[in-house]
């Protein structure tokens, strides 16, 4: 009963942090002001279907509402991954790769590596686009002289 209760306690200081009340925060996951309230208070357990709500609408972090352990809301990775699943075409995938990406430092390191590695050679791409505008530019003066 105590972790119910401390649950609802949890949730309602993220209700409170996204400065929405009872009714606005309710409805956007699905449910009424009154049970959300009586999940506030502990008289009801949240259901899995309101705290996916919470993760996917707002970013919340699961872990802490369950254990009060850590940041209220997850990192920005979290939110890139509710945009990616919206313009996703096959979201299994996406939801596969976000997965292990978030959990694997080896991953990360090496998308994040390949990254740099195509951003520094599209540089050189750009340098040249560069180049070649201005000189373009430069023999456009000359002419019109």
């Amino acid at each position: 009963m105590k972790l119910q209760i401390d649950v609802g306690k949890r949730i309602q200081q993220i209700r409170k942090a996204l400065n929405l009340t009872q009714e606005e925060f309710g409805n956007s996951l699905g449910t009424s002001k009154a049970s959300l309230s009586e999940v506030e208070n502990g008289k009801y357990k949240a259901g899995i279907e309101i705290l996916e709500k919470m993760v996917t609408k707002y970013n919340v972090n699961l872990h802490f509402v369950i254990t009060g352990e850590g940041e209220m809301f997850n990192p920005p990775t979290a939110s890139a991954y509710a945009r990616a699943v919206k313009f996703a075409v096959n979201l299994e995938d996406v939801r596969d790769f976000l997965y292990h990406f978030e959990r694997s430092s080896i991953l990360q390191y090496f998308i994040l590596t390949q990254y740099k590695t195509r951003m520094m050679a599209g540089g050189d791409i750009i340098e040249k686009e560069i180049k070649a505008k201005e000189s373009d530019q430069s023999e456009e003066k000359e002419e019109e002289s």
